[in-house]
């Protein structure tokens, strides 16, 4: 019997050695997250709270409301990312920074899937500069450490890529198959799955002319079949709450003042986003030089294939009315194979092998300053003033932290703990179950982290953000506690009114008895209220 030829021989050498690297890089990557979770106490932000705590509701003897199904579990999310994060619990122990090593597969993933479409449009050695390049992404770095839905899809994104490619136009079978199991995977880890899908989709049903063959035809119905049907576990039963979320989401994008989809600054949105917060300077300045090359010199053997990727996906999201550095991430790994495409076309010379090495050099300073911080260095170096909604998007040399939520690692207490110790043993003595209410909405002092801690430490605690329109007494109808900040309240869309609602709380001497006060981390001071309810009622 004959053995491998040279060709098989060398395709196994160069796949041992991607794989070794993808695994070198996931492992450095994740090396770096411990080193920075052992240093940092903080609760996650916002959403990251929120879905850690709708993890817990998958673990075995979870308090969920008795009338709850499945499909009611991740509230308005699909729950991949949620019953992963639950095996993380499983495997280790619940908590905050545990919640984290969820994403680490996904890590392994979202390279694996990188590597193989870096082979499919450049090769193999383009392939795993792209992996390296992936790694140092500053964004994807950041949201890695961060229980976002958006870091899985990056990763089932550029897995389902291959898989359609590898579909070869829904010839092959198992492919096809594979393909409709990787899309029900990235549609249950968010819907945004299906705008990233869509234009490479069309373009491979386009390219191999799927309607002139009835075996493709047949692979590529059973393959949508597979994935609408395993995603329709959760979404045909969710129907009428996904059609109330999105008519309310729609209206976000204009409360927050994002500018309007058909306008100038909605078309630079993203391009803005991707220089200023996810790359920075020196990367977008390879990843636009890299596309000039790439494409002049027909470095991508399938440049329409990839062109529909990033640019079908980009419009797709520019064509949401609310938008975020999140919904683009999925885009950040496949733009690195036109980058990898033109530092592989360098060549082995001497020269291109130093330039090679300081690249990476730089782009590793880079990310060790947005982990740890170099403290000789301004937090950031702003080249132009951009788009100004609730937030003001500019064009930065590089970035030190992310609005002041991500960055170094920082030994603080947020006193979620105190306060909800401090609720449950007061509302014991006085022979209640309690119900807390939070005026503010700071990034980590929100409803969602003091829900998320309470559930964690089993304090029956029902926690809610007040937002109500001010209504003297009865806007805190159906609270036995309340927080209010003195100083910063949060995002303006979400604390519109609690300037009004902390002076109800202030002039109601009567009603709101202080309970304690926290000195926060930002200098702030937080009150903790009992509200009598008899003397509520009677005002």
């Amino acid at each position: 019997m004959a053995g491998p030829s040279v060709d098989e021989k060398t395709d196994g050498l160069e796949n041992l050695k991607s794989y070794l690297l993808i695994l070198a890089l996931t492992t450095i990557l994740w090396s770096v997250h411990i080193l920075w979770l052992v240093q940092d106490t903080r609760p996650p932000v916002w959403d990251m709270a929120m879905h850690q705590s709708y993890a817990l509701n998958y673990l075995p003897g979870a308090t969920v409301p008795a009338a709850s199904h499945y499909w009611d579990l991740s509230g308005n999310y699909p729950p991949f990312v949620h019953i992963v994060i639950a095996s993380a619990f499983l495997l280790l122990h619940p908590g905050p920074h545990i919640a984290v090593f969820a994403n680490l597969p996904a890590t392994l993933l979202l390279l694996w899937g990188v590597y193989q479409l870096g082979v499919i449009l450049a090769g193999p050695g383009a392939a795993r500069w792209a992996c390296v390049l992936t790694a140092l992404v500053p964004y994807l770095v950041w949201m890695s450490r961060e229980t976002i839905l958006d870091y899985w899809l990056s990763a089932w994104v550029a897995v389902s890529m291959v898989l359609l490619w590898k579909s070869r136009g829904f010839e092959s079978r198992s492919g096809s198959i594979m393909f409709g199991i990787g899309s029900a995977f990235g549609l249950l880890t968010k819907w945004l799955f299906a705008g990233f899908l869509a234009f490479p989709a069309v373009y491979v049903f386009v390219r191999y002319r799927v309607w002139k063959s009835q075996e493709r035809l047949i692979n590529c119905a059973d393959s949508a079949l597979i994935a609408a049907g395993l995603a329709g576990l959760w979404y045909v039963p969710n129907l009428p709450r996904m059609i109330r979320y999105f008519s309310a989401n729609a209206g976000i994008g204009a409360r927050e003042g994002e500018p309007p989809v058909f306008s100038f600054q909605s078309l630079i949105y993203y391009l803005r986003l991707l220089e200023g917060y996810q790359l920075f300077a020196l990367l977008f300045a390879l990843v636009a030089v890299s596309c000039f090359y790439a494409w002049r010199k027909k470095l991508l053997s399938e440049p329409g294939f990839w062109l529909a990727l990033i640019a079908g996906g980009w419009l797709a999201m520019m064509l949401l009315r609310t938008k975020d550095p999140r919904f683009t991430m999925p885009l950040l790994g496949p733009l690195m194979i036109a980058a990898g495409a033109w530092l592989h076309s360098w060549g082995q010379g001497w020269r291109a092998r130093c330039a090679r090495g300081t690249l990476v050099v730089l782009l590793g300073l880079q990310v060790y300053a947005i982990n740890f911080g170099i403290s000789r260095l301004p937090p950031s170096v702003i080249l132009m003033e951009g788009y100004q909604g609730s937030l003001r998007w500019d064009w930065n040399l590089y970035l030190q932290n992310y609005f002041d939520i991500l960055g170094v690692p920082r030994r603080e207490d947020w006193k979620l703990d105190t306060i909800l110790q401090r609720v449950a043993t007061d509302s014991a003595r006085r022979g209640m179950k309690p119900s807390l209410g939070l005026v503010p909405d700071l990034p980590r002092f929100s409803a969602a982290n003091f829900l998320l801690y309470a559930r964690l430490r089993r304090l029956p605690v029902r926690v809610d953000h007040i937002q109500s329109v001010p209504n003297g007494i009865r806007s805190f109808d159906g609270f036995d506690y309340v927080v209010m900040t003195e100083g910063r309240q949060g995002m303006p869309w979400s604390t519109v009114n609690s300037s009004e609602l902390n002076q109800i709380i202030v002039d109601e001497h009567g009603v709101f008895q202080l309970v304690d006060l926290y000195i926060l981390p930002n200098g702030d001071a937080a009150r903790l209220y009992f509200i009598r309810r008899g003397e509520k009622e009677g005002g």
